[in-house]
């Protein structure tokens, strides 16, 4: 699985006039300790987010590292991804819109490759409406990724081009208790379309909450349904491999120490179907867990 859980980068945040935020991160993924279920043992990945903006815009860049060891039996070299985003968001009145790209490169084998490196369009649109100081956003994210030099999962024979589309409605209600107390609902549906695949279509929903009171906040998201090659966290968190994900559980804490630092932890488990590239196959269904933590400083 090449995938970074980013899901601290896109927080629920007032946005003040010429406001800059840093965000280090650091953590592993430790994958199903079966062999019939997974052909991967651990990885470790670091990255950084940045963004800068006003109460007009918002430029969001973020970079990340992953590095993946297999299991020893099958003597597979590691593979080693880079991952670039670079996303702006233009506000107005009661609507903003965004458009971005992530960039893969990675060293996938020829014998056995995936998805290997390819790009994510992204583009949205999100209106809101404010009930004195509560918030009702909605919108729709759309993605559409595209791999030059990829095996479908028909032959192993050649390489072609594999392209994803994925339109993501969502709604969302924060609702403000106290000057101390908040807490935000978010419902999403993702609906991929994978015209290069033998099962074109698929289907997941995702709900999240985030609470915060006073210094500490805390968030909870739950994905269920059927998601391969998909995107989630706005474009900055990327499946690029054919892993068919049933679940997702996300849980984060973190205390703001500052009005401008805070530190937070993460811990994720995914369900998931594993993809053999040499067999072309689906592995029987196995779990990953992710556990991550992020600095976060505002200027």
């Amino acid at each position: 699985m090449k995938k970074i859980i980013l899901c601290s980068l896109i927080t629920s945040s007032v946005l003040l006039a010429e406001v800059s935020t840093v965000l280090p991160y650091a953590g592993n993924i430790s994958y199903d300790k079966s062999g019939e279920k997974s052909l991967k043992d651990s990885a470790k990945f670091a990255g950084i987010y940045a963004s800068t903006g006003t109460l007009d815009y918002l430029m969001e860049f973020s970079y990340n590292y992953l590095d993946i060891s297999y299991k020893d039996a099958l003597n597979i070299e590691n593979l080693k991804q880079h991952d670039f985003t670079l996303m702006y968001n233009k506000y107005f009145t009661n609507y903003m819109f965004k458009a971005g790209l992530h960039y893969i490169n990675n060293n996938e084998d020829e014998t056995f490759r995936d998805l290997g490196s390819g790009f994510v369009a992204i583009a949205g649109i999100e209106g809101y409406n404010w009930f004195n100081k509560n918030k009702l956003e909605y919108g729709v994210d759309a993605y559409y990724s595209s791999y030059g030099d990829a095996h479908d999962d028909i032959t192993i024979d050649h390489t072609t081009t594999v392209s994803i589309l994925q339109f993501t409605p969502f709604v969302s209600y924060t609702m403000v208790s106290s000057e101390k107390m908040s807490n935000k609902l978010t419902a999403k549906a993702n609906i991929i379309s994978a015209s290069d695949y033998q099962d074109s279509n698929y289907l997941s929903f995702e709900i999240s909450d985030t609470f915060s009171y006073d210094k500490f906040y805390a968030s909870l998201s739950y994905l269920f349904g059927d998601m391969k090659s998909g995107v989630r966290n706005g474009g900055f968190t990327v499946f690029n491999t054919k892993d068919l994900y049933s679940s997702s559980l996300d849980m984060k804490i973190g205390y703001n120490f500052t009005p401008t630092l805070s530190l937070s932890a993460s811990y994720a488990i995914n369900r998931y179907e594993e993809y053999n590239a040499a067999t072309l196959q689906l592995l029987p269904e196995g779990e990953n867990t992710i556990a991550f933590l992020t600095l976060r400083y505002s200027f």
